[in-house]
């Protein structure tokens, strides 16, 4: 199956002919054709090109457009002609995409999907890859004569960790929406003994601490009057988890300068929020490799020539320079912007 390889593609670099999470309107237009239907309003703009949808949204006041995801809607292959710039690339698609054979392949390249349990729908099994915050839906029965049990349903991006890590504390969730809000009313001190009294077992921990933020996350978006407060107790979180190991220094470097940039859209003012400078150099600091040994590729199908330290390495490079990217206007340091300009301009290439 020639299409087979767009869809690991998809799965392995969370983007579709190297664009989707971070692109304008006008790049995806650039890589894929301005052969797309349009829904739009003030906030939310989502652009359908029949094998795949992107959205968008913008804050009150702003005029710039700034990507939230895309959906390759698997399903509808029976039914669509695809663009000419994926036929071009990858060749004639199928009617349909089979789970077990899109699952060996990516098994065979070293990528091994996590099961996630969803009660909520029997109808669907869902699985999700971590490195690059894919999410498969799979049907478990068929549907309407458009799919048979065991077709990929879709596949959507960004998937984050937190809401994986929601689905999996169960009953835990309520207690630690409590004792956030308690958080919230504590000194320094208090804080880090809350914690040190709350560390589940270690293999528990991660998801603990990425509901932690998950939970401010939601808090952040009520328009509450005491956003500035939440924004300084997931700041602070971040900073903990890095001290205590919870998170690696690339995952911290990353989440730290979505959560900045996430701030400075909302026109939240925070006193202690790292500079652009500050958070671009840790993003830079934590590449597991540098740009002279960094995988890339000249053309997608190379993909199975690399092993999976180079396609993991090259994968992490990528997420980091996409979380720094977003920080590249406010940049005083000529030196580091240079060197972020230049992983910006090897980032299509990367897997």
């Amino acid at each position: 199956m020639a299409d087979l390889d767009f869809f690991v593609d998809v799965v392995v670099s969370g983007a579709v002919l190297g664009v989707g999470l971070t692109d304008s309107p006008d790049e995806v237009a650039r890589t894929l054709g301005g052969d797309f239907a349009q829904d739009r309003n003030r906030a939310a703009m989502r652009r359908d090109y029949g094998l795949v949808e992107f959205f968008w949204a913008r804050r009150p006041g702003s005029d710039s457009w700034q990507a939230t995801g895309f959906t390759v809607q698997a399903h509808r292959l029976a039914n669509i002609t695809v663009v000419e710039a994926l036929v071009h690339r990858y060749g004639p698609f199928g009617r349909q995409l089979r789970f077990t054979q899109l699952n060996a392949e990516l098994d065979r390249l070293g990528y091994h999907l996590q099961k996630i349990t969803d009660r909520a729908d029997a109808n669907y099994r869902r699985y999700w890859l971590a490195e690059s915050r894919i999410s498969l839906l799979v049907a478990a029965t068929g549907y309407q004569g458009m799919i048979d049990a065991g077709d990929v349903w879709s596949i959507s991006a960004p998937h984050p960790p937190e809401l994986v890590a929601a689905g999996r504390l169960g009953g835990q969730r309520q207690a630690v929406k409590d004792g956030l809000v308690h958080l919230l009313q504590l000194d320094e001190h208090q804080r880090r003994q809350w914690l040190d009294r709350r560390q589940p077992a270690p293999h528990e921990r991660a998801n603990w601490w990425l509901y932690l933020l998950l939970v401010i996350d939601q808090h952040l978006g009520d328009q509450s009057g005491r956003r500035a407060d939440w924004a300084e107790l997931k700041l602070w979180l971040l900073r903990q988890g890095r001290t205590r190991a919870v998170f690696t220094e690339a995952e911290s470097a990353e989440k730290l300068a979505y959560f900045a940039a996430d701030m400075r859209r909302a026109g939240v003012e925070l006193a202690v929020l790292p500079s652009a400078d500050d958070i671009v150099r840790d993003c830079l600091d934590a590449l597991p490799a540098g740009l002279n040994e960094v995988a890339m590729l000249a053309d997608r199908r190379d993909l199975g020539g690399l092993d999976r330290t180079q396609m993991r390495h090259s994968r992490q490079a990528k997420n980091l320079v996409n979380a720094a990217q977003w920080h590249m206007d406010g940049v005083q340091d000529v030196c580091l912007a240079a060197e972020l300009r230049e992983w910006i301009d090897i980032k299509p290439r990367l897997v």
